[in-house]
């Protein structure tokens, strides 16, 4: 596999690299119609697409390889006041756990890879992908000037490295034509939608670029049901290292309502002590005992959260989701009890 390279987005003429592509709004409405919440934005780049979707009210994850272009992210959402989870990662090593997303995004990106890179991304587009989700992504044409006339050096089949002066030098680039789209895809999703899309005159200028928009969802299904039935009722104590009233370490606009610690001696997915939030005390205190009365599993992060009560208080799901927002409301996560 060819080893992955990004754009050089700070020789790029960023300026065209502002404004969202005009799918992107009919994907804004009509997933938002379909009740999804959560979108991965594969290849966010600058963040046209990421900064979008977050204003439609979408919960957003936004990745890329160029961790220039993820700072660009971070600040456009800072400036507008949004609330974007951003990541510089490889896109055939994303780092997202099963049923993580609604949907998946990536514009003019993912073609980035050869031809088992593409393989692997897929495969854990896949994973990543919650039961019914959905992607709308595109693919270089193998009809298009760049793979058919421009010579580029060919490393296998699909895939070219661009030689030229600009920001994809030395990428690689994977191209496809319907048949392959037919059998990369058909074994696992259902191809709802599939158009040949010519770029041919752009700011004037005629050219030849080409490609596939494929608009899918996962066909085969997957379980959502997270059994945490050998965690609730269980009975833990441990500390509390961020006790009611106080402020986050790294963060110092998050003001803890509740007392928030850790488990002593069991392991989270994220490899530290496993988080509790501690319900049921009114004042700041220095440790909990109590039993755990659900589960918040994030479903697009690396670690689930533990909701423990004090001894004689009880709490109603709609009661927890109000007390744990003030953290909770910056991922995509179901409390399950």
């Amino acid at each position: 596999m060819v080893k992955s390279k990004g754009w050089d987005w700070q020789s790029a003429d960023q300026s065209i690299w502002l404004d969202p592509a005009e799918e992107s709004y009919y994907f804004c409405e009509k997933w938002k119609r379909q009740g999804f919440r959560s979108v991965l934005d594969l290849g966010c780049g600058l963040g046209r697409h990421s900064i979008l979707f977050a204003r439609y009210g979408f919960k957003v994850t936004a990745v890329d390889f160029s961790e220039y272009a993820v700072q660009r992210v971070r600040e456009a959402e800072s400036k507008e006041g949004l609330i974007i989870t951003s990541k510089a990662c490889d896109m055939v090593n994303l780092p997202f756990r099963e049923n993580s997303f609604d949907c998946i995004f990536s514009y003019l990106a993912i073609s980035h890879t050869d031809s088992e890179g593409f393989s692997q991304i897929l495969s854990k587009i896949k994973d990543i992908l919650k039961t019914d989700g959905e992607i709308y992504l595109t693919l270089c044409s193998k009809d298009t000037y760049s793979f058919k006339e421009a010579k580029y050096p060919k490393i296998d089949e699909n895939t070219v490295i661009k030689k030229e002066e600009g920001p994809e030098n030395n990428v690689p680039h994977f191209f496809v034509d319907l048949d392959d789209i037919k059998r990369l895809f058909e074994p696992d999703f259902e191809l709802i939608s599939v158009r040949h899309v010519d770029n041919c005159i752009s700011k004037g200028i005629v050219q030849n670029n080409k490609h596939y928009h494929i608009y899918a969802k996962l066909k085969n299904e997957k379980s959502s049901y997270l059994n945490f039935s050998h965690i609730i009722g269980k009975t833990v104590s441990g500390k509390i290292d961020r006790p009611l009233g106080s402020v986050h370490p790294r963060v110092s606009s998050l003001h803890y309502p509740v007392n928030y610690g850790y488990v002593e001696g069991v392991l989270g997915g994220d490899g530290a002590e496993q988080d509790v939030y501690y319900l049921g005390e009114d004042n700041p205190v220095s440790d909990f005992a109590g039993k755990v009365i659900a589960v918040i599993h994030r479903f697009n992060d690396v670690e689930d959260k533990w909701v423990v009560a004090k001894d004689g208080y009880t709490f109603s799901r709609e009661e927890i989701e109000q007390a744990v927002d003030f953290q909770e409301k910056f991922f995509d996560n179901d409390v399950i009890m």
